[in-house]
C-alpha cells in the first residue's frame, strides 16, 4: 500500500503503540474529510500493532446502523478472544434503574447508556489486556450509534495507564454536525492522552508522487490533481480509468504528458465519497447534479430547504474532500454517478420540484425544460409552451436530442388540436435533418386528418410548407384545395405564409399550379407574432427569375439574402432558394463560395440533409462553371447522404448532374438509380425537367438520337406549359438542335436556335455563350467562325470551361475546313488542354481523330514548376517573338487576361521575372506560322 504524504501521522500512531505496549495507553482521533486516507492509516497501524503482538479488536460505524443500540460494540466484542459468556455479558440490556444520571457536565449524550454496560465493556477490555495489549481501531466514528460513542467516551477515560490505545477516525466536523458528535469529541479531546491528528489532501507534489507510483512517470500533475483535489481515491480510481483506457487503445509514437481519463470508476469514487460522508452531503450533492443540468445550482438552498448557511457549509465540506470545485463538480463524470446513484422515482420528483422552482423563478424555457424533460413530468399548466420554445431553441442550437425530449413533453402537455399540429410539424423539422422520409412519415396523421376535413386553414399552411419538401403532389393539390375554400380565415400572418408556400410551390412543383387561383384575402385580425418577410420574398425572387428571366436586382436580393439569415430549420428554405437563384441567373461564380461555406456549416452542424442539398447545388454551380469532375464527386456524393425516398423529387438535380457528367466524359453508365426506382412526382417538378435535359444530352452522347429528342422537347413542353422556359435554367433547345441535325431535320433545328437566341439578353455571357454555339451549328460558314469566337469569349468569361472546350473545337474544325491549319492546331490545342484536365474522353478523341496536333512542347522543364502546358508554350512563343498581349489574343482567338494569365504560370515555371527574361529557345515554329488578324 502506498502512502503519501502521511508519514508524521504514521510515526506518531507508532508512538502510541509502543507506549501501549509499554504499559501507557492513550488515545488517537483521525480527522479530516472523506475518503483522503483515514481508513488506510488504521489498516496501518492494525498491521504493525499485529506484528508487534498486540490483539486488534476492529470496528466500523456505517450510517445505517446508527438507530442499532451498540452496533459499533458488539462488533469489538464479537472477537473469538472473548468467550460467549463475555460476549453475552457486554451486549445484553442492562437492569433498569442503572443508568447514569443525565447530566450536561459529563458531555455525554442526551439518552446516556446505562452504567453498567460502560463498566462491563471497560472491565472486559482491561482484563483483555492484562493478557496482551489491545488495539481498538474503529473507522468512521462520526457514525456510531449513541450507545457505543457514550462506550467508547467512558472506556477512553480510563485507559491511561493500561495497555489498551483507542484510534478512532472521523469525518471534519462542521456546521451543522450533531450534539452526538460534539459531545463525545469534545469529552475526549480534552483528555491529556488523547492525540489528535489531522489528515490532509494531498498537495501537488504529493499527488505527482502517489500518480508517479500509480502510473509510471510523466504524469500531467496539475490536471490530475485539478481532477481530484489531492483525495486520493479519486487519484486511484483516475488511475483504474487510465490503465482501462490505455489497455484498447494503442501506445502512441511519442508519448507526451500522461493525462487523466475520468471515467466509470472516477464517477463511482465520487458517488462513495458523497455517500461516505453522510445523509446531507449525499442529498445536497443529488440536488446539485440536478440543478448543475440546468446551470442553477445558485438555487441549491431553495431546492433541498436547507439553509443558506449550512448548504454553503456543505458545498465547502465536499470542495474539501474532493468532488467539488467552487461549489460545482470537478468533472461530469462525477455528476453522472451522483445521479445514477439516485432511485429513479427520487431523481424524477427532484427534477420535477427544480423545475417548479425554475419557473417561478422566470428562468429561460430551455433551463426550466431541462427538469421536465428529465422528469418526463408535463402536468403543469405552463408545460407546453415551455417545452414548446426549449425544443425550437434546442433545433437552433444543434441539439436535436434534446429537442425531441422537449417535443414528448410538449405532446404530453397539448390540450388542443392546434397544439398538436404544432408538435408534430416541429417533430417533423428534426426528422427532416436526417431522413426527410422520415419526416415525411411523421406527417401521416395530419395528412389524414387533412383528408377528413379536420384541419384549419391555419394548420393547413402549416403542414403545406413541410409537404413542399416531403409529401406527394396528391397531398399538396388537396391542401390547396381545402385552403382555397379556407383563405378568408387567414390573419395577415398566415396569409403571408400562405402567399411564400404558393410561390415556392410555384418554382418547385409548378405542375401543380396550372392557372392563377385566387389570392386569399388576410381578415381584420392582427397578425400573429414572427411574421417573416425574408421567406416570401426569397421564394418570389426565385419564381419570377424562373418566369421572366434575371431582373436588376435579382442577383442582389439573393446575396442580401444570404448575407442576412441565419443558417436554422426555419431559414433553411430562404437559403436554399437565393442559392438557386445564383444558379439559375447565371451566377454560379457567386452561388459556389456561398454554397461551400454553408456546406461547411451544415458539416459542422451535422445535418445530413443540409449538407445533401448544398452539396446538390455544388455539383450544379460545378457543371455550368465547367468543372466536371468536381461535379461529378459532389453529385455521387449527395446521393449516398440520403436514400432514393429521402430525396423525393429532388433527386433530379444530382441526377441531371450525373448524366451531364457521363455525357462530357464517355461513361456508358451515369451511375444513378434506375428509372423505375424514381419518384413518381419527380416530372411534375423543376427538378424533373432538369432530369431530361440531362439524359437527353446523355443520349446524345451515345448516339440515341431520337431518344435523346424525346427526353428534350418534352423537357421542353412542360417547361413552356409551366410557364419556366427559361435557358439559364434549363437549356434544352442547344441539345434538341444537336438531335435534330443529326436526323437532318435542319429546318426544326434552326427554328429552336433562333427562338433560344432570341430569349437571351446579353446580361446572360454563359447562356448567350451556349445559344451562339447553337445559332452556329445552323449557319452558314462565313458566319459561323465569327459566331463560334464570339461564343467562345462570353464562355471564357463566364468561366464555363466545359462548354468553351466544345465551342473551341468546334472552331478547330471551322478553321481547318477553311485551310488554316496553323490556327485550327492552336484552337484545338486549348480545347484538348481543358479536355485532358477534366477527363472529356469523346473531346479528345474527337479532337485527335482527323489531326492530331504535334507533340506537345516541354520547354522549360529546368524550371521551378515543371514543363509548360501547350497553350502556355503557345503564348510564350509568341512573346519571344515581339508580340503584344493583345496582339497575341487576336492571333490565338482568346482574351488579354487569358494571355496574361498564361503569361504569369510560365514565368513562376522558368523562374524569371518577366518577358524580357524569357529564353529564346520558347521562339518556335508556330510563332512565325501564324497568321495575323481574325478571318
Amino acid at each position: 500500500m502506498v502512502l503519501v504524504e502521511r508519514e508524521s501521522q504514521v510515526r506518531r500512531l507508532r508512538e502510541l503503540l509502543a507506549g501501549c505496549l509499554a504499559g501507557s495507553g492513550g488515545v488517537a482521533v483521525l480527522s479530516g474529510p472523506v475518503a483522503v486516507g483515514k481508513t488506510e492509516l488504521l489498516h496501518v497501524l492494525g498491521e504493525h500493532a499485529a506484528a508487534a503482538g498486540a490483539l486488534v479488536l476492529h470496528a466500523t460505524a456505517r450510517c445505517s446502523e446508527r438507530d442499532v443500540e451498540l452496533g459499533v460494540m458488539g462488533q469489538i466484542f464479537r472477537h473469538r478472544q472473548f468467550t460467549a459468556a463475555e460476549q453475552e455479558r457486554a451486549l445484553r440490556p442492562d437492569e433498569p434503574g442503572t443508568a447514569l444520571a443525565a447530566c450536561d457536565a459529563d458531555l455525554l449524550t442526551h439518552r446516556p447508556t446505562p452504567a453498567r454496560v460502560s463498566q462491563v465493556h471497560w472491565q472486559l477490555l482491561w482484563r483483555l489486556s492484562e493478557r496482551m495489549p489491545v488495539t481498538v481501531i474503529v473507522d468512521d466514528v462520526h457514525f456510531a450509534d449513541t450507545a457505543s460513542l457514550d462506550t467508547l467516551t467512558y472506556v477512553g477515560r480510563l485507559l491511561r495507564s493500561t495497555r489498551v490505545l483507542l484510534v478512532v477516525a472521523e469525518r471534519d466536523t462542521a456546521y451543522g454536525a450533531s450534539t452526538t458528535e460534539l459531545s463525545w469529541r469534545t469529552s475526549l479531546v480534552r483528555q491529556r492522552h488523547v492525540t489528535r491528528l489531522r489528515v490532509r489532501p494531498l498537495s501537488p507534489e504529493g499527488t505527482g508522487e502517489l500518480v508517479g507510483e500509480l502510473v509510471g512517470p510523466g504524469a500531467d500533475t496539475a490536471s490530475w490533481h485539478r481532477l481530484s483535489g489531492g483525495n486520493p481515491l479519486l487519484l486511484r480510481a483516475l488511475a483504474e480509468d487510465h490503465h482501462d483506457r490505455a489497455a484498447g487503445r494503442p501506445s502512441p509514437g511519442r508519448p507526451g504528458p500522461v493525462e487523466p481519463f475520468a471515467g466509470e470508476e472516477y464517477g463511482r469514487a465520487a458517488d462513495a465519497c458523497v455517500r461516505r460522508a453522510g445523509e446531507r452531503y449525499r442529498d445536497t450533492a443529488r440536488a446539485l447534479a440536478v440543478l448543475d443540468a440546468s446551470g442553477s445550482s445558485a438555487r441549491l438552498a431553495e431546492l433541498t430547504g436547507r439553509s443558506r448557511l449550512l448548504v454553503h457549509e456543505t458545498l465547502a465540506a465536499m470542495d474539501g474532500f474532493g468532488v467539488l470545485d467552487a461549489g460545482r463538480f470537478r468533472h461530469p463524470a462525477a455528476r453522472a454517478a451522483v445521479l445514477a446513484g439516485m432511485p429513479a422515482p427520487e431523481r424524477a420528483l427532484l427534477h420535477r420540484d427544480a423545475a417548479r422552482l425554475l419557473h417561478t423563478a422566470g428562468e429561460p424555457a430551455p433551463t426550466v425544460a431541462v427538469h421536465l424533460v428529465a422528469a418526463r413530468h408535463s402536468a403543469e399548466p405552463w408545460a407546453y409552451q415551455v417545452a414548446l420554445e426549449a425544443a425550437q431553441e434546442a433545433l437552433r442550437r444543434d441539439d436535436t436530442s434534446f429537442a425531441e425530449g422537449c417535443l414528448d413533453v410538449a405532446e404530453a402537455a397539448a390540450s388542443d388540436e392546434d397544439r398538436r399540429v404544432a408538435v408534430t410539424v416541429l417533430r417533423s423539422l428534426v426528422d427532416f435533418r436526417t431522413d426527410p422520409d422520415t419526416a415525411c412519415r411523421r406527417l401521416r396523421p395530419l395528412i389524414a386528418a387533412l383528408r377528413e376535413g379536420r384541419l384549419s386553414g391555419c394548420q393547413i399552411v402549416t403542414l403545406l410548407g413541410r409537404l413542399l419538401w416531403t409529401g406527394g403532389s396528391d397531398e399538396i393539390a388537396l391542401a390547396l384545395r381545402r385552403l382555397e375554400r379556407s383563405a378568408d380565415g387567414l390573419d395577415a400572418r398566415q396569409s403571408a405564409e400562405y402567399q411564400a408556400v404558393r410561390q415556392g410551390l410555384s418554382a418547385s412543383h409548378p405542375a401543380l399550379l396550372p392557372r392563377p387561383t385566387t389570392r386569399p384575402r388576410p381578415s381584420r385580425r392582427p397578425p400573429a407574432r414572427g411574421t417573416d418577410g425574408a421567406a416570401p420574398r426569397m421564394s418570389g425572387v426565385l419564381n419570377r427569375l424562373l418566369r421572366s428571366g434575371p431582373g436588376p436586382d435579382t442577383v442582389r436580393s439573393a446575396e442580401l439574402a444570404l448575407q442576412t439569415t441565419p443558417l436554422d430549420d426555419g431559414t433553411f428554405d430562404t437559403v436554399h432558394q437565393a442559392l438557386s437563384v445564383l444558379v439559375y441567373a447565371d451566377r454560379s461564380d457567386l452561388a459556389a463560395p456561398w454554397c461551400d461555406r454553408l456546406l461547411r456549416e451544415a458539416v459542422r452542424r451535422d445535418v445530413p440533409t443540409w449538407q445533401a442539398l448544398f452539396t446538390a447545388l455544388r455539383a450544379e454551380a460545378a457543371m455550368r462553371q465547367g468543372d466536371v469532375r468536381l461535379a461529378e464527386r459532389c453529385a455521387r456524393q449527395v446521393l449516398g447522404l440520403l436514400s432514393v425516398r429521402g430525396w423525393g423529387a429532388l433527386i433530379g438535380s444530382p441526377l441531371a448532374t450525373l448524366e451531364l457528367a457521363a455525357a462530357a466524359t464517355g461513361r456508358a453508365e451515369t451511375g444513378g438509380p434506375p428509372v423505375a426506382s424514381l419518384p413518381e412526382q419527380l416530372f411534375q417538378t423543376r427538378y424533373g425537367v432538369q432530369y431530361l435535359h440531362a439524359r437527353g444530352r446523355w443520349r446524345l452522347s451515345v448516339n440515341l438520337l431520337q431518344g435523346a429528342l424525346d427526353d428534350l422537347l418534352r423537357c421542353g413542353r412542360l417547361m413552356r406549359e409551366w410557364d419556366i422556359d427559361l435557358p439559364s435554367f434549363v437549356p434544352w433547345r442547344g441539345d434538341a438542335v444537336t438531335a435534330l441535325l443529326g436526323l437532318g431535320r435542319t429546318e426544326e433545328a434552326r427554328r429552336l436556335a433562333v427562338e433560344q437566341l432570341a430569349l437571351v439578353p446579353p446580361t446572360q455571357p454563359r447562356t448567350r455563350g451556349l445559344a451562339l454555339h447553337t445559332a452556329a451549328s445552323v449557319a452558314d460558314s462565313r458566319r459561323r467562325a465569327t459566331l463560334l469566337r464570339e461564343s467562345a469569349d462570353l464562355l471564357e468569361t463566364a468561366g464555363d470551361r466545359l462548354e468553351l472546350a466544345r465551342v473551341l473545337a468546334d472552331l478547330s474544325e471551322v478553321h481547318t475546313r477553311a485551310g488554316q491549319h496553323g490556327r485550327a492546331r492552336m484552337v484545338a490545342r486549348q480545347a484538348l488542354d481543358i479536355a485532358d484536365e477534366q477527363g472529356l474522353a469523346p473531346l479528345s478523341r474527337r479532337l485527335t481523330a482527323d489531326a492530331p496536333p504535334p507533340a506537345r512542347p516541354e520547354r522549360g522543364t529546368g524550371g521551378r514548376g515543371g514543363a509548360l502546358s501547350s497553350s502556355e508554350a503557345q503564348v510564350a512563343s509568341l512573346a519571344v517573338a515581339g508580340l503584344s498581349n493583345r496582339e497575341i489574343a487576336e492571333k490565338l482567338f482568346i482574351t488579354v487576361s487569358t494571355v496574361e494569365q498564361h503569361l504569369t504560370h510560365t514565368y513562376r515555371k522558368l523562374g524569371v521575372k518577366g518577358r524580357a527574361d524569357l529564353p529564346p529557345t520558347l521562339l518556335g515554329p508556330e510563332s512565325e506560322r501564324v497568321g495575323g488578324g481574325r478571318p
